[in-house]
């Protein structure tokens, strides 16, 4: 089992196809209110890494790289993000092969892990694309750090820093709740399903 090889292919079952649009739907559910609310944090990763958790790294980046494409229809600034949601969705998913979200340390350190990651490829695109301002609640506050004399780089790291840990902290947490009311027998059909079976 340990040594049981995963391919692309075998991530993409019946199952797992039916779950990507769900995923998709719930980012694009999740940004809309973010949106309407005006909250500093995006909830437009909660479907992609739903779909990593439950079907792996290939099923989780494709629910997020299409998230992108549905929602840049509106908002176009989203386009630039896909690299985002799509890296997201691989981490969370080979975390959740490993079994990285089956011991509550394990799952502190993952969290951490990928709100880490989701930092160091979406600030690049903030700065350098957007010159530090998206559009997004967060660039308010990033102004007003830059206001304040900090350079774009520290003001766009410390803002997307603190609210993207809070962001993934409560996709999380909503993945698992939701997680958590499956069914054993229907888990076991999921590619990582059976990690969470022993925490029912």
């Amino acid at each position: 089992m340990e040594n049981k090889k995963h391919s692309m292919k075998d991530d993409f079952t019946m199952l797992a196809l039916l779950i990507i649009p769900v995923g998709v739907a719930i980012n694009f559910v999740g940004a809309q209110i973010a949106a309407v609310l005006k909250l500093p944090i995006y909830m437009d990763s909660i479907g992609t890494i739903f779909s990593a958790m439950l079907c792996g790294p290939f099923v989780g980046a494709v629910a997020g790289g299409l998230t992108n494409i549905v929602t840049g229809i509106t908002m176009p600034v989203n386009f630039a993000f896909m690299p985002v949601n799509i890296v997201i969705g691989l981490l969370t998913g080979f975390l959740s092969r490993k079994n990285m979200f089956a011991i509550w340390w394990k799952s502190i350190v993952s969290v951490l892990l990928i709100a880490f990651v989701t930092i160091a490829v979406s600030s690049p695109i903030v700065v350098l694309v957007y010159g530090g301002v998206t559009g997004s609640t967060t660039s308010i506050i990033t102004a007003t750090i830059m206001a304040a004399g900090a350079n774009i780089w520290t003001a766009v790291i410390g803002t997307e820093g603190v609210f993207t840990l809070i962001d993934k902290v409560v996709a999380y947490v909503i993945s698992l709740l939701v997680i958590k009311v499956i069914p054993p027998r229907t888990l076991i059909k999921f590619g990582c399903g059976e990690h969470f079976i022993q925490e029912k």
